[in-house]
């Protein structure tokens, strides 16, 4: 695979108080996963999440705290497993790009 990144899609999820990964609370509605996405790039926005990548629903108290203004970066795997509820009473937003290259290589680590 040439290392040619491209952006599949623009994503923004609202992350609330029911986990979900960003592809299932995208606004706009939930997105059907395409083998072209394996990798996301973004920043969470305006509130803290907790973040849960196990198979386990992460809960407001349990799960990987990540704060407002963190750069987000998810594997395919993490893209479409990866959950997230907010830990407070403010709803977050995740902006970012979906891209067509494994993390790895976008980060130009190989891969």
């Amino acid at each position: 695979m040439a290392d040619n990144p491209s952006v599949v899609r623009y994503l923004a999820a609202t992350i609330a108080n029911t986990a979900g990964t960003v592809l299932g609370l995208a606004d706009g509605g939930a997105v059907a996963y395409t083998g072209a996405m394996r990798s996301f790039i973004g920043v969470l926005e305006t509130a803290q999440v907790r973040a849960r990548g196990d198979g386990t629903i992460p809960s407001t108290s349990e799960g990987l705290v990540i704060d407002a203004g963190t750069v987000v970066y998810l594997t395919e795997s993490e893209l479409q497993l990866m959950q997230f509820i907010r830990t407070g009473a403010t709803s977050a937003t995740l902006k970012g790009h979906i891209y067509n290259l494994p993390l790895p290589a976008l980060l130009g680590k190989g891969g």
